[in-house]
């Protein structure tokens, strides 16, 4: 469970990077990185995830970046298929530099077209909130989940 919550923050963090190239509202680039950051945890990719957290990164587990780097890279390895499928709950802009961001993840190791392929597949299923600082990008500086059930995303 640890491994698969790691995952998709960073996978958060690397839509959080692209959004400050961007000249649209903060909201939409929130929602861009979103996008962005489950194709680099689709794709596996650790060093697009790590990019996008901010040095004092911390979870409510404890990890800092470096730990959740770890994590990520032993769940990476141990799962070839890694889909994910988001609902955003809430943006949240507090100020110019500073976003909360709440929503719910499925993930599984086969494709979720849509809601009603989770009900026949084995996801999990999470609910994240994280919160984001823009520095010179927007980047993760604290993130907390906790499980949740299909019904998040009816």
């Amino acid at each position: 469970m640890k491994s698969s919550i790691c995952i998709f923050l960073l996978t958060l963090a690397m839509l959080l990077l692209q959004a400050c190239s961007d000249d649209s509202s903060p909201d939409d680039q929130i929602r861009s990185l979103i996008d962005s950051g489950v194709q680099a945890a689709e794709g596996r990719s650790v060093d697009q995830l790590s990019a996008l957290m901010h040095s004092n990164f911390i979870d409510q587990q404890g990890n800092n970046s470096q730990q959740l780097s770890r994590l990520l890279r032993a769940y990476f390895f141990r799962h070839k298929h890694i889909h994910l499928f988001t609902r955003i709950d809430s943006i949240e802009i507090l100020a110019e530099n500073q976003a909360s961001i709440s929503f719910y993840v499925a993930m599984a190791s086969s494709v979720i077209s849509d809601v009603d392929a989770l009900s026949s597949l084995s996801a999990r299923i999470y609910r994240f909130e994280l919160q984001l600082v823009k520095q010179d990008d927007w980047l993760v500086r604290h993130a907390s989940y906790a499980p949740a059930n299909i019904g998040a995303f009816e």
